[in-house]
């Protein structure tokens, strides 16, 4: 079964699950509402019949948004098992979402063995700086934020969709945004992360996949076992969603940091996945996929950067400056 057919078959059953509750309810008002989601959903599933992967993918986006609002809606009783089946397929939907993210997401970009980055040991010349705050010029093979300001600042500025790659764009700020609430709590709970940057990591590292830890994706049932593995070190499974992001985020010590500019937030993304791009001089896809500032050039494997290859994943910058610029 592919991943258009499993999603189509588990929004089947969040309409078979409030179809059910509709036939149990005396509640005029929850009837009323259950007619106009059950509806939305039919339409979703007639849809999914001729939906591509990108369609499908903007379809689990609003069918997650519908079942979330009935989840809402049913905060008070009578449940009879049915406020725990609405749970069970957002779990679903969120997991079909890490499976669509794991296809197209960006592996580790590490400083390789062999690729020259003396100049990131040297402090640039001012004209050298100068130029780098220009979007046309490729990034500084350096690391230190004092340095790259002016450039992130300068690619920013500049950075647009391309055309072809708008629905894509659109399907995941749509994601960002239908986790704003989660993410705003976290962050308030850890010096005042924003919720932004945390459901970027989120997007980027786990497809929004509320149903994984935000470390790299592993489920939340049990202890991290991919790299790194064994977090949350405190605590007894099954995690929170929101236990296990902010172990991650305190174990990157995100909650220390005092400057939460455009500028340092795309410092400290593109340095969250590496700065092996920015060695070979290429602007990063973890930052600038899908916008003008990047054509080609991608790690493929942890290590192994293919200058032809060409990502499929919505680079940080853009889901930023969809929301912190409105």
């Amino acid at each position: 079964m592919n991943l258009t057919e499993q999603l189509r078959d588990e929004v089947s059953r969040s309409v078979h699950t409030l179809r059910r509750r509709y036939a149990n309810t005396a509640d005029a008002a929850e009837r009323k509402s259950l007619t106009k989601l059950i509806a939305a959903l039919g339409k979703k599933l007639a849809l999914l019949d001729r939906a591509g992967l990108l369609d499908a993918a903007g379809i689990l986006a609003d069918g997650v948004a519908d079942l979330e609002r009935a989840v809402a809606a049913a905060r008070t009783g009578p449940f009879d098992g049915y406020l725990a089946a609405l749970e069970a397929h957002l779990q679903n939907l969120y997991v079909l979402s890490g499976v669509m993210h794991a296809r197209e997401g960006l592996p580790a970009a590490p400083e390789e063995e062999g690729v020259p980055a003396a100049r990131s040991a040297r402090k640039p010349r001012a004209r050298a700086v100068r130029r780098a705050a220009r979007a046309a010029d490729p990034p500084l093979a350096v690391k230190d934020f004092g340095q790259l300001r002016a450039e992130y600042e300068a690619y920013y500025a500049a950075c647009t969709v391309r055309p072809e790659h708008a629905a894509n764009v659109a399907y995941y700020v749509k994601r960002l945004n239908q986790g704003r609430e989660v993410y705003l709590q976290v962050g308030s709970d850890l010096n005042g992360i924003p919720w932004m940057f945390i459901g970027v990591i989120h997007g980027m590292e786990c497809g929004f996949n509320f149903a994984g830890h935000l470390h790299n994706g592993d489920p939340l049932r049990a202890r991290t076992v991919q790299v790194p593995a064994g977090r949350p070190p405190a605590g007894s499974p099954p995690f929170t969603w929101r236990q296990s992001a902010a172990d991650a985020l305190t174990m990157k010590k995100f909650h220390e940091v005092g400057d939460w500019s455009i500028a340092h937030m795309l410092y400290l993304l593109e340095k969250y996945n590496g700065f092996g791009y920015r060695m070979r001089r290429v602007p990063s896809p973890y930052l600038w996929s899908f916008s003008n500032l990047y054509q080609k050039g991608k790690y493929v494997q942890d290590g192994r950067f293919d200058p032809d290859a060409v990502s499929k994943q919505c680079g940080a910058a853009l889901m930023l400056k969809a929301v912190a610029d409105r």
